[in-house]
């Protein structure tokens, strides 16, 4: 169902999965609705909210449908997503019913988040399971899977695979932990860096996976411009007392952050934007492994 500002909800704890889509596109998120229905393979019901008119930032959508959300799991994901794997929602249920402490389950996660942070793959290990390609693929009556490209690493060969930060192309968590979490909607006001926000709150308290057991079809790569880094100084602004931050005895290595500290300042002078802060860490970074090694 569509979701329009006058409708309200009282959320309760039915084990099923309340869906939440953000759609500017209408053909595209019939798409996605369609597989959703094909394979969750769970009671659910599809919230979508059509942004066109609203314009509201991704974080102020995904409160304002979660708060209306009926199920007692919560699943965020892009319009241009695919699900093609038989009973993906019911698995991840079962998992997060089973696991403690569960918190966000995604499909592409990194294990480390740096000091520079500026994405869940930027230089550092990842845990992922996820096909993407262009979104006009996505048009097509059919289309040939070897048109996307696979990217899978999963070393030990998990089905859940332990993860800090995860991409927002999918959000599968429960009522309660949004609850305890909501987006910041104050802060991250675009369309970036919602996901590592939420995701990386929830780190706190809880543990994120990916997960290895399922496909996900993406049609889109993202986009990177001036307002991709300022949401990453924005974050990293926010978070600057939690990071760097690992997982158990994880090490983050010295090219790892010196990586997400060049590509900011790289980038930021690409936009012109102010190189406050850039420099410091690129000192501080290396003054630190000096006095370490």
């Amino acid at each position: 169902m569509r979701i329009p500002p006058s409708v309200s909800k009282q959320p309760v704890q039915v084990k099923g999965v309340s869906v939440i889509l953000c759609s500017k596109n209408h053909e595209i998120c019939e798409k996605a609705v369609e597989s959703i229905k094909a394979t969750i393979g769970i009671e659910f019901e599809i919230m979508v909210f059509d942004n066109n008119d609203k314009n509201w930032g991704i974080c102020k959508v995904y409160n304002y449908c979660a708060a209306k959300a009926k199920y007692k799991y919560l699943c965020f994901v892009h319009e241009d997503v695919i699900l093609p794997t038989p009973n993906w929602g019911k698995n991840m249920a079962e998992f997060a019913e089973k696991t403690p402490n569960c918190g966000v389950i995604g499909f592409a996660g990194g294990i480390i988040a740096t000091k520079n942070f500026v994405g869940w793959g930027a230089g550092v290990e990842t845990r992922c399971r996820y096909y993407e390609g262009d979104r006009a693929l996505m048009l097509k009556k059919d289309f040939d899977v070897s048109d996307l490209e696979f990217y899978h690493h999963n070393p030990e060969n998990l089905d859940f695979a332990k993860v800090v930060t995860l991409d927002g192309l999918f959000m599968f968590t429960s009522y309660d932990v949004w609850k305890e979490n909501p987006f910041d909607e104050e802060t991250i006001k675009g369309f970036h860096f919602y996901d590592a926000d939420f995701t990386f709150a929830v780190a706190q308290k809880r543990q994120n996976y990916a997960c290895m057991t399922a496909d996900v079809y993406h049609f889109s790569s993202g986009s990177y411009d001036k307002s991709f880094y300022l949401a990453a100084r924005i974050f990293q602004k926010k978070w600057k007392d939690k990071l760097p931050y690992v997982i158990g005895n994880e090490k983050i290595s010295f090219a790892s952050e010196y990586f997400s500290a060049f590509y900011l300042h790289k980038n930021s002078v690409k936009h012109g934007l102010s190189l406050e802060g850039c420099e410091n860490h690129l000192v501080e970074i290396n003054r630190g492994y000096e006095m370490n090694t």
